[in-house]
């Protein structure tokens, strides 16, 4: 029976560069973009967490931009891509828009229960070689739970094929969601989109939801580490005539009825109190353009929505 000289073979290989792609999601979309960058680059770029990942639609935005956005990701790993696009681009940069929640000012995943330690070390170290505040036990993707056959495949060609594949699988998608992850597929509230829940369901998944996000306010040290980070982020980019530019993404009436005050009051703040020029944008100030239909759940847009909130930032930064 052939081993090489057969359709298996190839399937073979399809199905490894599959699995390590559903195995390896997130750290295949942020190497792919910053291979993107070296290779071709663009001039605005963009961080943030999961509203930043769902919230756009890259081809709705006039000028090329690359998205390193990823559910989670806080403000430090958020300067570790700044650093790195910047350093390593083809074009140069002109504009970042650092997407931060309401309480982006208390998250450290490093130090998170709820974060699976793995993928720092699957993800971020990889990438940067740092697990931030985290300095406990970690180990990297283990090529040799993918269950290939070792006679046929080398680990040699399996690796090199698998990186291979991803980058170019993402560069051509050009975005976090596509055709192997539509953007409703990690919907946290509930497996029913938001528009179908009835009210006193959409209310007790927010207050759900709403209990996770403010008991990150007794996180007192991480909103000082991340007060101070703002700031770097800010003079890192004015020193190198990059405009900063924050933008906070539309939630639904429900998240922002019950989410801390405080936190905005925060935002708001400590953003008008940096001594370096920066924009500013909430989109949820911007009344009667987002309603239920444009949301996966209580914080985090759909497609439509998505398209939306991608027109409206394209001509904020236009106008």
């Amino acid at each position: 029976m052939r081993k090489f000289l057969c359709q298996n073979y190839w399937e073979g290989l399809k199905n490894i560069c599959i699995k390590y792609l559903s195995d390896n999601y997130d750290y295949c979309y942020l190497d792919a973009m910053h291979t993107r960058n070296r290779v071709a680059g663009a001039k605005t770029i963009l961080v943030g967490c999961s509203h930043a990942m769902y919230g756009i639609n890259e081809s709705k935005i006039s000028e090329d931009i690359i998205n390193f956005s990823i559910a989670s990701q806080d403000l430090y790993y958020n300067f570790k891509h700044i650093q790195k696009a910047i350093e390593e681009g083809k074009q140069k940069i002109k504009r970042c828009i650092i997407n931060i929640g309401y309480y982006g000012l208390y998250q450290d995943v490093s130090l998170s229960n709820s974060w699976n330690y793995a993928q720092l070390y699957r993800v971020y170290y990889p990438l940067f070689g740092d697990t931030h505040n985290f300095h406990g036990e970690g180990s990297a993707y283990d090529w040799n739970k993918m269950g290939y056959d070792r006679d046929i495949y080398s680990i040699e060609l399996v690796q090199k094929l698998c990186q291979e594949w991803t980058r170019g699988f993402f560069m051509e998608e050009g975005s976090y969601y596509g055709s192997a992850k539509p953007r409703y597929s990690n919907i946290i509230s509930t497996n029913i989109t938001w528009n179908e829940l009835d009210e006193k369901t959409k209310e007790q998944e927010a207050l759900r939801r709403m209990e996770d996000h403010n008991r990150l306010k007794k996180y007192v040290q991480s909103r000082e580490e991340n007060s101070m980070l703002v700031l770097k982020i800010a003079d890192y980019l004015y020193q190198r005539d990059i405009m900063p530019v924050f933008v906070i993404f539309p939630f639904t009436e429900w998240y922002n009825r019950y989410i801390d005050t405080e936190y905005k009051k925060e935002i708001y703040d400590l953003l008008d109190s940096l001594p370096i020029p920066v924009e500013f944008w909430d989109l949820n100030d911007y009344k009667g353009i987002f309603d239920d239909d444009d949301f996966c759940d209580t914080d985090h847009l759909n497609d439509k929505g998505a398209e939306k909130a991608s027109v409206l930032l394209d001509e904020i930064l236009k106008g």
